[in-house]
């Protein structure tokens, strides 16, 4: 009798943490760290509130993840990703016959 293993069948699942994706989360932190320094350059040094910084740089961030987390329920998993490899790289993408085929020989 032949053995029998068991089937997973979401090996390729998303890693979550309080139910955002690490992706999103780097995303998050990333988003953060831009708008507070724009925020430290808009609010801080041209209204004069330095505490205003921290809350305004906080709430476009919600709003950057908000709008974010929408447009990527839409889109498929890793559409990013592969997006920018498509305009990093687009002759990659491009079909052209093979030109090196080489058979197996057995």
């Amino acid at each position: 009798m032949l053995p029998q293993h068991p089937v997973y069948r979401k090996l390729d699942a998303a890693v979550t943490v309080l139910g955002i994706d690490l992706e999103d989360w780097f995303g998050l932190g990333v988003a953060f760290v831009v708008l507070s320094r724009v925020s430290d350059l808009v609010v801080g040094r041209l209204l004069g509130m330095p505490r205003a910084e921290a809350g305004v740089s906080a709430l476009a961030t919600g709003a950057c993840f908000v709008l974010w987390r929408r447009v990527r329920e839409r889109a498929p998993r890793h559409f990013v990703r592969h997006l920018l490899g498509y305009l990093s790289e687009p002759d990659a993408y491009v079909v052209t016959p093979d030109q090196d085929a080489n058979p197996y020989v057995m």
